[in-house]
């Protein structure tokens, strides 16, 4: 039987999260149409689109839902198909019926069984199950491993490092230790004493320096290019001019200004013809552009090479190494770079005047300065770091030793939680294995229902059910009949022709209901007839006249009847209504007390509010009549402002004008200035509210409007000398 309902949002109209707990054997549900009903029906139908909003089962045992909305007319009431056939037990199969009932109270035994051994496992009803306590055992080992922790912590920090400022991963550490500590047990005053000198020892192990490397760089310095006087074509007829300038560079830059005028020389501003171009292209031959490119690139390799050093260079520095002489080492670099620097400037000018040699300063000697100072370093560094190897391995060894002592010290507490831990261990094992074989002798209970059920069971007591029925009620122009061998039902008049498309709506909705009330007590297979399971009424009474109305409701409250008796195959039922009448009529129960519920039945109102949908549980059962629930409506903070309209209505027109005999404009004479106006605005609001379709894109009344309109609403009573009745039913005293 189900012990919650959780409809987790969005789902249609529930904005927030909406939960129906505590359910009982039989649950009413009442909600005007549109706030969410068929919503909650659908969840237990578990539709697509309502998955996500879990059901609880109690002892986690899952049933059968079987449930009437129009999702259920629509799918099983397709007028080009035939109703699926309702199986149930067959008159004359006596001994294998004898069988059947046999085997239902060993099924009901061992679903028993297995609800027992879930809820020992699981817990429910807010106690807790074995596998909770199995759980709640590491919570109490680890309040009691902390405190030792906080005992200890000022002496052995470091011993705890890691675990220190979290219990959980204390708790664990201790046990980890407790599996692997082989250390020797010491007492605390000796560990102090130990303490004292091993982990005072801020020492660390020191990372050695690379050693600096500039091969490339070194090579570049000597590149023979440096000292090549780079000079264009000395057969070229302006060679000699050029030569006797001295000074090819400055040809070489006046040449790109007389390519922007081939006319006139770059140099004397005279005129040239073509030869003179012709000479300064030859002049500036391949050779020469080949050494410029080759000039280019020894320069930008330098400065990459140069840029890498010094980023190596830096690395080394950033290591904090605290054996290197920094300060000599610093003055070094910053000579190194000055002389990278120097080198690049000459480079540039040897691309600006490819002519002139020049002679790079090379840093060798002070790569050699550099190198003989991250040795020495690294010298020390190595002593220093096989000095901490020996720390480490007393560190090592007091560590354990701590651990040693912390779980001698947890001994108590450790072997009680070894203990508790294996019985709770091998009583769940035991448990999960007799839940196997519970649930096996349950699958073999059920097997064998199901192969007796397939030879006895029949539509026919099903067809005979319900032509019964229609003819006692005065449904004599269609029957039930066979279809498709017996599997199925069709819908026929009296000369035998398919009377399906012919059904008005409340027909149609009478024989689904008979078709859904006797398939709860059947299949729609030859077996599962003897299935227990839940059933679910969602507005059975749709398009019904009232004298149909009266029957289905004497049915659903047979079903009731029968779902209270502790052998039936129906366990829990849940009818959800928005009539005032069917929910009077289905609901009464002269043996519920005035002020409360009996034990097996849960009452519970679904409204639509401002926010969306949302389900309250009664204490007592809440519904009296239609005129006292629009009272309650619009004492409802929530109300939305198209419910209020129809709601204020309903209560004028009832009131006043039915009850009364009062009519709009009378009632607006009683009334002058301002409020006069709001008055008659409320009974324009009231009338348009009910009748028409609003149009939010002109009028918005909102919450301040309604409470203009509920103050004036209250003021007519008044004025009306009816103030006595407002009060009554706004409870106000």
């Amino acid at each position: 039987m189900l012990s919650e309902i959780q409809i987790n949002t969005p789902v249609a109209t529930y904005l927030r999260e909406a939960r129906l707990s505590d359910l009982r054997r039989i649950n009413y549900i009442f909600g005007a149409n549109g706030t969410g009903k068929t919503t909650i029906s659908r969840v237990i139908a578990q539709v697509e689109g309502h998955k996500h909003c879990p059901l609880t089962w109690q002892g986690g045992v899952e049933l059968k839902c079987m449930v009437y909305n129009r999702d259920f007319v629509e799918q099983n009431f397709n007028q080009d198909n035939p109703l699926q056939g309702v199986f149930t037990l067959g008159e004359n199969q006596v001994e294998a019926e004898r069988e059947i009932a046999d085997l239902q109270p060993e099924i009901e035994k061992v679903n028993g069984q297995i609800s027992s051994l879930k809820n020992q496992l699981n817990g429910e009803g807010g106690q807790y199950g074995k596998c909770k306590e199995l759980i709640d055992l590491k919570p109490v080992l680890r309040d009691k491993c902390w405190k030792q922790k906080q005992l200890h912590d000022e002496y052995f920090q470091e011993a705890f490092a890691g675990a220190r400022n979290n219990a959980e991963r204390f708790k664990d550490k201790v046990l980890a230790e407790q599996e692997s500590n082989t250390a020797e047990l010491y007492s605390l005053d000796t560990l102090k004493v130990r303490a004292e000198t091993v982990f005072s020892n801020n020492i660390e192990r020191t990372t050695q320096l690379e050693q600096i490397s500039a091969d490339s760089l070194v090579a570049m310095e000597g590149d023979a290019l440096l000292q090549k006087v780079i000079v264009g074509n000395q057969d070229v007829d302006i060679a000699a001019l050029i030569e006797r300038l001295g000074n090819s560079d400055w040809v070489k830059q006046g040449r790109q200004y007389h390519g922007q005028q081939p006319d006139i020389c770059p140099f004397c501003q005279q005129s040239t013809d073509k030869e003179f171009a012709d000479n300064l292209a030859a002049f500036f031959s391949e050779a020469y552009d080949k050494d410029i490119e080759s000039l280019k690139l020894l320069q930008s390799s330098y400065q990459t090479a140069s840029d890498k050093l010094l980023v190596i260079i830096q690395n080394s520095v950033m290591i904090n190494n605290q054996f290197l002489e920094s300060g000599l080492f610093n003055a070094e670099v910053q000579v190194l770079t000055e002389r990278l620097k120097s080198n690049r400037f000459k480079l540039d000018k040897k691309i600006d005047e490819p002519s002139k040699k020049i002679e790079l300063e090379s840093i060798e000697p002070l790569l050699k300065q550099l190198n003989s100072l991250v040795i020495s370093a690294n010298d020390a560094t190595k002593e220093h770091n096989q000095t901490v190897e020996n720390i480490a391995a007393e560190k090592r060894n007091l560590i354990a030793q701590v651990w040693c002592y912390v779980l001698n010290e947890l001994a108590d507490d450790l072997q009680e939680y070894e203990q508790k831990k294996s019985n709770l261990t091998r009583v769940i094992e035991g448990m999960q294995q007799s839940l196997v074989d519970k649930n096996n002798q349950l699958r073999r209970f059920t097997e064998q229902v199901k192969e007796l059920e397939k030879k006895t069971t029949s539509i026919q007591p099903t067809i005979t059910a319900i032509n019964d029925l229609l003819k006692k009620f005065g449904f004599n122009s269609f029957t039930i009949g066979e279809a498709n061998e017996g599997r199925h039902y069709k819908i026929i008049r009296e000369n035998g022709d398919d009377a399906s498309k012919s059904l008005s709506e409340g027909e149609k909705t009478f024989i689904t209901f008979l078709y859904f009330y006797y398939l709860i007590k059947g299949a729609q297979t030859p077996s599962g007839i003897t299935m227990n399971r839940v059933v679910v009424f969602d507005d059975p009474i749709s398009s019904l006249d009232s004298d149909i109305l009266y029957i289905v409701s004497s049915l659903i409250r047979g079903v009731m009847e029968e779902t209270r008796s502790q052998s039936s195959q129906i366990k829990q039922v849940f009818m959800l209504t928005h009539n005032v009448y069917f929910h009077k009529e289905i609901s009464f129960n002269r043996k519920r007390p005035a002020d409360g519920a009996l034990n097996e039945e849960s009452f519970w109102l679904v409204k639509k509010l401002e926010y969306g949908s949302a389900v309250e549980r009664c204490e007592t059962n809440p519904i009296r009549s239609a005129y006292e629930l629009l009272w309650e409506d619009v004492k409802s903070e929530n109300i939305t402002s198209v419910s209020l309209q129809n709601t204020l209505r309903r209560i004028l027109e009832n009131y006043f004008t039915m009850w009364g005999g009062m009519g709009k404009d009378e009632i607006c004479a009683l009334f002058d200035g301002r409020d006069k106006l709001i008055c008659q605005s409320l009974f324009s609001w009231v009338n348009d509210g009910s009748h028409s379709i609003h149009d939010d894109l002109y009028v918005n009344h909102g919450e301040r409007s309604n409470k203009a309109y509920l103050r004036v609403f209250q003021s007519i009573f008044n004025k009306a000398e009816q103030a006595g009745h407002y009060n009554m039913m706004m409870g106000i005293r």
